[in-house]
């Protein structure tokens, strides 16, 4: 049996797409996402790069964490692949943000603009990384 090893280039595409996911969910979610957290949209004017930059940051090191879990597991395939990154997203994801939000005293609606937006992530990341696999 041949060995997985990590596959870069799907990592860093993954990386990248999630960008666009990020942009796309918050352009359809965006308005009622800002209604919960009391904002505005002129709030966001003017926005460093540091949230960009920590996001793109944040989306290469999952990727590879999640590259990493899927070669010593052997997720060999986008079914296992997406099933496994769904469970990660429910334990280490949706209930912590759920948490947090309710402790917070925010509306469990938020939990799932935000924790939506990681697990449409999640799920193109397992996919990805399952189906196209490399070998050593």
């Amino acid at each position: 049996m041949k060995a997985l090893k990590i596959n870069h280039i799907a990592v860093w595409l993954v990386a990248v797409l999630q960008q666009g996911i990020g942009a796309g969910w918050y352009g359809i979610f965006g308005n009622r996402w800002m209604q919960l957290i009391a904002k505005q949209a002129s709030d966001f004017n003017n926005q460093p790069m540091f949230p960009y930059a920590v996001s793109f940051v944040g989306a290469v090191i999952s990727c590879y964490a999640t590259a990493w879990l899927f070669t010593k597991l052997n997720i060999d395939n986008a079914l296992h692949g997406v099933a496994f990154a769904a469970l990660l997203w429910l334990g280490f994801t949706f209930f912590p943000i759920a948490q947090i939000d309710l402790f917070s005293l925010r509306s469990i609606e938020l939990s799932f603009i935000n924790a939506g937006n990681v697990f449409v992530d999640a799920v193109l990341c397992g996919a990805m990384l399952g189906a196209w696999r490399k070998y050593e």
